[in-house]
């Protein structure tokens, strides 16, 4: 333990202020060398484990900023978006597999990559000295926040952890030695009234949301708290570097900030874990958690934002945007007049009509993404818990298309059960589609609270125990007998050629899939020609390049051809 050498050599583990810590749990100098801070004086700081380049700036962190010093006190950010990680980053990855157009992390977006976050996250604590931590994560990124609170355990620093893997696994979360005190369901409040009881030297072993892990190990589990009302906190995204601000879209750079309009979802697909919240709200008689800004305070949000931040872009958190009543569309849209800054979103395929699209054209949305995921209707009904039809989907995009918005296609491969040729049902969906920008493909990610981990525990495919840490582009962790992870990995890298290319040339793209010098040359072949044809400019500048829509359509395979599981 390092006391007197300089900062700039300490290493994780080494802390040169150390508090002591009292029976309730809290450092002892902090209470007992005098009374209570001041607001001015409390110090809090959030900590955002997150992967490696992934570039929207957290609405989370940004909430609790905003009401943090509202509050009065003294808050500051360590946040790991800019340090290398041991896998590719999801961007990169995107890039690579042709999902999206190349830019240079440096010379695109003024980003150099850091590499010891262990290190300079004990440097952090060092010179802010904390009273209080607040670190929100998501499941890729649980096991980087424990390490993170490994490198600093000595220094008992009251900490509460947060985030959809914490209310999708409290009991996980609770189990690791290094976590003392978990929030579960939304934060906003729950984080207010910690703060304010850290300050006070009271104890949090009371406050509803929390979970509280006393000394002997015992933890004591709280109710849950009403929900937030999401038309009063204010994001305030100052404590994020400039720099995280910025991001491609088609193939352009914009200072881009993320705007939520409506939390939670109003759909049930069981590869994701938005109805986990669902679920945990009526259980806990909160009511429901799918709930909608009015529409005069996100006008109100957005010219705050404008004021703040200048943003070129907004990027539209929802899960869904277009999945709300008709007259709230019309109303968005007679309110964004007055701004008509570029936006994204995304959304669901029967979300789409000719009216609404032209109402977002006529506001200036730049682009929307579409979930397609599967592409075998059987598999897509029965089992992720989508309805429409093939010929319906079919039928949607032909209105997409014609809406002269660009957009792009989400698909998923990899899901428990899934065949090569369930894969490639979804392959021929996509082959059927036009007009599009790009058409990215990720991995199935078993997360926790999700039906078809449940499904995939069930069936042998994977252990229960297993956290997630890596997104949807890195690899399969599903050990399925009718297909192997590195299999599903060489389809993840194909398939975008699958969907572009003559399927004359199918064969020569099947050698692409493996990780071998061959088809690693076959793959690079081909990548250089995907971008030469399809990525060769910016999204405005192909979006005329669907002369014969058709010209790559065959027919899908008959849905029921195939056994699914």
């Amino acid at each position: 333990m390092s006391s007197t050498g300089s900062k700039s050599h300490l290493r994780a583990g080494e802390i040169t202020w150390i508090p002591t810590v009292s029976s309730n749990g809290l450092p002892k100098n902090w209470w007992s060398d005098y009374s209570v801070k001041q607001p001015k004086d409390f110090r809090v700081l959030l900590v955002y484990p997150n992967l490696t380049m992934m570039l929207v700036p957290s609405v989370a962190i940004a909430l609790f900023t905003g009401i943090l010093k509202r509050a009065g006190y003294d808050v500051d950010l360590f946040d790991t978006t800019h340090y290398v990680a041991d896998l590719a980053s999801s961007p990169q990855d995107r890039v690579q597999f042709l999902h999206a157009r190349p830019f240079d992390h440096e010379e695109d977006l003024g980003v150099k990559i850091r590499s010891d976050s262990l290190g300079d996250f004990v440097r952090k604590i060092d010179d802010f000295k904390p009273d209080l931590i607040v670190m929100s994560v998501v499941e890729d990124t649980f096991l980087q926040g424990i390490a993170l609170l490994g490198a600093i355990q000595d220094a008992e620093i009251p900490t509460i952890i947060g985030g959809v893997f914490i209310t999708a696994s409290p009991e996980t979360a609770i189990s690791y030695p290094q976590v003392k005190m978990i929030g579960v369901g939304e934060g906003e409040d729950t984080i207010a009234e910690v703060a304010e009881r850290v300050r006070r030297g009271d104890s949090c072993e009371n406050v509803s949301n929390v979970w509280f892990k006393r000394a002997d190990g015992s933890v004591i589990r709280n109710p849950m708290r009403r929900l937030v009302d999401l038309n009063k906190p204010l994001p305030d995204f100052s404590l994020f570097d400039e720099a995280r601000f910025y991001r491609p879209m088609g193939g352009r750079i914009f200072k881009t900030i993320p705007l939520e309009t409506y939390r939670g979802c109003p759909y049930s697909c069981t590869f994701c874990n938005s109805p986990m919240q669902v679920e945990v709200m009526r259980e806990n008689k909160l009511g429901s958690f799918l709930r909608r800004k009015r529409i005069d305070v996100v006008r109100e949000e957005i010219k705050y934002l404008i004021d703040r931040h200048a943003p070129e872009y907004f990027y539209i958190i929802d899960d869904s945007f277009l999945a709300r009543p008709e007259d709230e569309i019309q109303a968005f849209a007679r309110m964004y007049e007055e701004f008509k800054i570029p936006f994204w979103f995304n959304t669901r395929p029967e979300n789409a009509t000719e009216s609404r699209l032209a109402l977002m054209r006529s506001i200036n949305c730049d682009r929307m993404t579409f979930g397609l995921e599967c592409g075998n209707e059987q598999y897509r009904r029965d089992v992720i818990n989508r309805a429409p039809t093939n010929k319906e989907i079919i039928d949607r995009f032909e209105i997409i298309a014609q809406s002269q918005i660009a957009y792009s296609i989400n698909n998923i491969i990899g899901f428990p059960g899934e065949t090569r040729e369930l894969i490639f049902d979804t392959v021929e969906l996509n082959r059927q589609l036009w007009g599009y920008d790009a058409v990215s493909c990720s991995i199935f990610t078993p997360y926790h609270g999700t039906k078809l981990r449940e499904l995939a525990v069930e069936r042998g495919y994977m252990s229960p125990d297993a956290i997630m840490t890596s997104y949807f582009t890195t690899g399969s962790v599903l050990n399925m007998p009718q297909m192997t992870p590195s299999e599903i990995n060489g389809l993840l890298r194909a398939f975008t050629l699958y969907v572009r290319f003559p399927k004359e040339e199918w064969p020569e793209i099947r050698l692409a899939e493996a990780e071998t010098n061959e088809g690693n040359r076959v793959f690079e072949g081909f990548q250089q020609r995907y971008r030469d044809l399809f990525f060769d400019g910016s999204q405005v500048d192909v979006l005329g390049d669907w002369e014969e829509p058709n010209q790559y359509a065959v027919p899908p395979t008959d849905p029921t051809a195939t056994p699914l599981l």
